[in-house]
């Protein structure tokens, strides 16, 4: 039997029509007879910020891994986002400065920035195309329903609008919760008699302030700027300015460990000159303010280990934030929501049992647990910070002066002047961007490549950390990412 009764897939139906939500959609599509899509937000004009995800005023972009599973779902999706306005990176010159140095790179061949109100867009457009699916808009899910012994979630209970009387119930052979951050499901799973899941939760105390501008066509403005924050310098703020559409430019301030950046006008403004380059708010010297800052905080990140109960009902998976919230500032969330939602429908094609949605649950985590790891363990850089619950991170300190020194060679091939460029340190962007496995950075051979070349004060640190294993280095740096595995 698969994860429906009686080993037939009929109706599907997804709680939450964001990026995770759309996404699962996709996936189910090929598995099931109909989807169908329950979102509490008002349908969606153009390129609409939905009330339902307030981080959307905020900067967003896929990962190239997200922008890879993209186009497997959506073959030419590029060629969507730019038809409805994204900024093509065509000749675009991109800025990352970090306590190393600037990198000026070239963008990639084909790609193109844009707002999550744009992406989003596309995305939905692309599904509702799908005609197994349809959306069920300004519907609030307010239970799930199951048999009578509360094995199996036969479909859910929901609302129109406010009104009460309006409630209906949807049948559902399986039900995919995406409801992001608010979901109810540790309620309703309570209701149903299962207990609530272990959580992992990491303190970042992250906050962001975003601001728009239009910026007038200057050659020397790179379409997007990064400016890291310093930790070895005990400074928190980071900054990003990024071409999104048209001439309409995003500009974000970000903080960490409960130090969070201005939200005011003239707060924002001197929060740019504060960053340890000075490149965005030079770049903003003749720009027209659109927006007045906005801010949003994320105090805690949570990862939900459902994969860890003992008992799971049958016909229920979940994914997305309301599976685990990424630290924003890395730009994870997306990506993560892609990851998931393609974790599904391999589960789909290969998986066939009564334990499918527990199989399912810990693939999915499985998937995208490096992006977890890899932001709480930057995280955990900053005072105040905590990780709690999950297995404990190992070697902590070694792997922030591993990365430390992975990112300063990194920056050495791009930094002006540098001769002799060497594509092995691009790894490490390879790493940060989910195409590759934190084990394909963090292990003996790099660290030997790492280490060549003059000294650092960087390699230096690694060194003395180095001698502390001796010869066992190799299996302290397997154990050391076994986790992210």
């Amino acid at each position: 039997m698969d994860s429906s009764q009686g080993g037939q897939r009929n109706t599907a139906v997804v709680i939450g029509g964001g990026i995770a939500g759309l996404l699962s959609a996709r996936a189910l599509s090929e598995h099931y007879g109909e989807v169908v899509v329950l979102d509490r937000d008002e349908q969606p004009g153009e390129g609409v910020q939905r009330r339902g995800v307030p981080q959307s005023f905020h900067l967003h972009q896929m990962l190239p891994c997200g922008e890879q599973i993209l186009e497997r779902l959506f073959p030419g999706f590029l060629d969507d986002v730019l038809r409805l306005g994204a900024f093509p990176l065509t000749d675009a010159v991109l800025k990352w400065t970090n306590r190393y140095g600037t990198m000026t790179m070239p963008a990639p061949e084909r790609g193109a920035f844009y707002s999550r109100g744009l992406v989003e867009q596309a995305i939905r457009e692309r599904v509702r195309s799908i005609a197994n699916v349809r959306f069920g808009y300004e519907q609030t899910v307010v239970d799930l329903c199951a048999t009578a012994d509360r094995t199996r979630v036969t479909g859910v209970k929901c609302r129109y609008g406010s009104q009460p009387e309006y409630a209906t119930t949807v049948p559902a052979d399986l039900v995919v919760d995406a409801s992001g951050r608010s979901s109810k499901l540790p309620q309703w799973l309570s209701v149903l008699g299962y207990p609530a899941p272990p959580d992992e939760v990491v303190t970042s105390g992250i906050g962001y302030s975003t601001r728009y501008y239009r910026v007038p066509n200057r050659a020397d403005v790179a379409a997007l700027l990064v400016i890291e924050n310093d930790c070895t310098a005990g400074n928190p703020a980071g900054g990003v300015l990024k071409r999104i559409e048209g001439d309409v430019w995003s500009a974000c301030l970000s903080g960490i460990g409960g130090q969070y950046p201005p939200t005011g006008v003239a707060g924002f403004e001197r929060g740019l000159t504060e960053l340890i380059s000075p490149a965005i708010a030079e770049a903003l010297r003749a720009a027209e303010p659109l927006t007045a800052p906005r801010g949003f905080r994320v105090p805690v990140c949570v990862r939900r280990h459902y994969e860890q109960l003992r008992r799971w009902p049958a016909g229920l998976l979940v994914l997305g934030d309301a599976l685990s919230t990424v630290d924003p500032i890395y730009g994870q969330g997306m990506t993560v929501a892609a990851i998931q939602a393609e974790s599904i429908a391999t589960c789909l094609r290969e998986q066939d049992g009564p334990c499918f949605e527990r199989d399912a649950l810990a693939a999915i985590q499985r998937a995208s647990h490096p992006a977890w790891w890899l932001s709480a363990l930057e995280d955990l850089r900053w005072p105040g910070v905590e990780h709690t619950g999950g297995a404990p991170f190992k070697n902590i300190a070694l792997l922030h002066k591993y990365f430390d020194l992975a990112l300063e060679r990194m920056t050495q091939q791009f930094t002006s002047g540098t001769t002799g460029f060497d594509p092995t340190f691009l790894s490490y962007f390879a790493m940060t961007g989910l195409l590759v496995a934190p084990s394909e950075v963090v292990n003996a051979t790099m660290l030997n490549a790492l280490l060549s070349g003059e000294s650092t004060e960087a390699q230096r640190a690694i060194r003395a950390e180095v001698r502390v294993y001796g010869e066992s280095i190799s299996t302290v740096l397997a154990d050391a990412v076994a986790l992210a595995a």
